[in-house]
């Protein structure tokens, strides 16, 4: 149920793999995600864009992230906010 760039779908390649225990093959993957999460993170650079969590937010006091609207929405939506 999760988007294509939310966590499990992001490394369940690397997951399995050191499932599989094909630890190169697994930290080949981990280099090759962050080569394009930093390939992104220029490029938003780039155009002057801040990247926004979409499920999170900071608070003021003492950076803590806390859940926005959508992620509560979310929990909700799935039956774990209550």
């Amino acid at each position: 149920m999760q988007l294509p760039l939310e966590s499990r779908q992001v490394w369940t390649d690397v997951t399995a793999a050191i499932h599989a225990k094909e630890f190169s093959k697994a930290t080949k993957l981990k280099q090759a995600i962050e080569a394009r999460q930093r390939k992104a993170a220029a490029a938003r650079k780039e155009r002057d864009e801040e990247w926004e969590p979409k499920y999170f937010v900071m608070e003021d006091n003492g950076g803590r992230a806390v859940l926005s609207q959508e992620g509560q929405e979310m929990l909700e939506s799935l039956g774990a906010g209550e």
